[in-house]
């Protein structure tokens, strides 16, 4: 797949404030140690990726104007990709997500965003039109901000539709059910996601996925469903697959994981890689960052190792 331009679209941007807090209590006063401040959400963080794999980025959505150079400053000193910011400017402060960091594991705080109207929204519309073109990968990933319906974000998805571009989703809840009715050309939601907009009981097994999608008749080209350390399954309309990594180190951070299984999936496809080859290459980034010091990239050493360790196995 060759495409154009690589855009992706943030519509509920976060800054997430990590904090070291070893022996965390509930209910306590706490000291701890701030060790990281990210331009995140969901959109970002696989801005982030993609730049870090080279590939060059248009970083689109909501954001709030304060802290829009902050974000542009993350975004635009990465590489080899250069990233290329078209944001609309909200009068609102983006929303800052805490993560606390303690020996027993990740505790997470996540604020719900900006409240956006119907004029915000017609404005993205707008840019979308300006900016997409035929061939072009449209990324869609994050929650949605207040005042933006799941009908109103699938008019969002058919108009990327209709300019040409192919489609790719990562969210939840409504918007994700609204996500999968539409012929997008990739969705990644997790399992709970999954059978949450579906409406099914747990998706606990591969055959239990791939049984859900091809009883749904599932539009979606390729859904790729995160399954945490079990690793991840493709279903397409030619093959599924099933991968995952042993990973033997210890793991420093689970957020934003799902969005490197996105990125590099993404990636290995513009790079002519096969589905196997895509979804391994979107289970070791992952991986990677699951076990990178940095709190803000991947560490590319464990990225090339783990890659020789993916499994991936027709299903």
């Amino acid at each position: 797949m060759i495409a154009k331009n690589l855009i992706t679209v943030g519509l509920n941007p976060a800054i997430d404030c990590v904090v070291r807090c070893d022996g965390f209590q509930v209910g306590q006063v706490n000291t701890g140690l701030q060790v990281a401040r990210i331009a995140a959400g969901k959109a970002a963080n696989v801005t982030r990726a993609l730049a870090l794999l080279g590939q060059d980025v248009l970083a689109m959505g909501f954001m709030g104007d304060y802290d829009s150079p902050f974000f542009k400053e993350q975004l635009h000193k990465l590489g080899p990709g250069a990233v290329a910011c078209h944001f609309k400017l909200l009068p609102q402060t983006t929303r800052q997500n805490i993560t606390v960091l303690d020996r027993s594991g990740e505790t997470h705080i996540r604020l719900k965003g900006f409240d956006v109207t119907e004029h915000d929204i017609a404005a993205l519309e707008k840019s979308l039109r300006e900016m997409v073109h035929a061939g072009d990968v449209v990324i869609f990933s994050g929650s949605l901000p207040q005042g933006l319906t799941a009908d109103r974000f699938g008019d969002l998805l058919n108009l990327a539709l209709a300019l040409g571009a192919k489609v790719a989703v990562d969210t939840a809840g409504a918007a994700l059910a609204v996500a999968l009715s539409k012929p997008i050309w990739l969705a990644k939601p997790n399992a709970e996601e999954l059978a949450q907009a579906w409406g099914t009981g747990a998706l606990e097994t591969v055959q239990d996925i791939k049984a859900s999608a091809r009883s749904r008749g599932c539009n979606v080209e390729n859904l790729v469903v995160s399954r945490g350390k079990l690793g991840a399954v493709l279903v397409s309309e030619g093959e599924s697959l099933s991968g995952h990594v042993p990973v033997q180190e210890r793991v420093i951070r689970t957020v934003a994981c799902g969005d490197h299984l996105l990125a590099g999936f993404v990636d290995a496809v513009r790079r002519g890689k096969s589905p196997a080859q895509a979804l391994a290459e979107g289970l070791a980034l992952a991986s990677a960052r699951a076990v990178s010091e940095d709190l803000e990239i991947f560490d590319s050493e464990k990225y090339f190792r783990l890659l020789e360790q993916v499994h991936v196995a027709r299903v």
